[in-house]
């Protein structure tokens, strides 16, 4: 098994569901070192950013479950590439891999993708502080 650290519309535990992954939930993490943004391709994205810190969703998946996944980030035609980092869960560090986009200009997101983030972070009950400071500026009325 390997531990996966969602940020964006896979914190959506209906939109995971229908990949077949709900049930497959760890708990919330901390990724620190890094700030969420939505790209110009208008899809969230992460990038390394000193004193900040990205809240998410941590899953446990198998081998079958990642390739699943893989598939619908577009690892395959470059839309995302994985990298391993260093996720707080519940004041433990965990290494889980995350999909980044090669993409780092800031943008404004696809007018599907508005809808899928915001259920995202209800699901994920992510911090309200964390949702003002960093979410609320590409993605209004979260």
């Amino acid at each position: 098994m390997k531990l996966y650290f969602a940020y964006g519309s896979n914190m959506w535990r209906d939109q995971m569901k229908n990949r077949g992954l709900d049930r497959r939930r760890f708990g919330n993490g901390i990724l620190k070192g890094y700030r969420w943004i939505i790209t110009t391709r208008g899809y969230a994205n992460i990038i390394k950013s000193e004193g900040d810190e990205v809240h998410g969703v941590v899953y446990r998946l198998s081998e079958a479950d990642e390739i699943r996944l893989d598939e619908y980030e577009g690892v395959h035609k470059g839309s995302y590439r994985k990298e391993i980092v260093n996720v707080e869960v519940e004041n433990l560090t965990f290494r889980c891999f995350v999909y980044v986009d090669p993409i780092i200009e800031e943008g404004k997101p696809k007018e599907e993708y508005i809808h899928r983030i915001k259920k995202g972070v209800e699901d994920a009950r992510l911090p309200s502080d964390y949702v003002e400071r960093h979410i609320r500026k590409f993605i209004p009325n979260v």
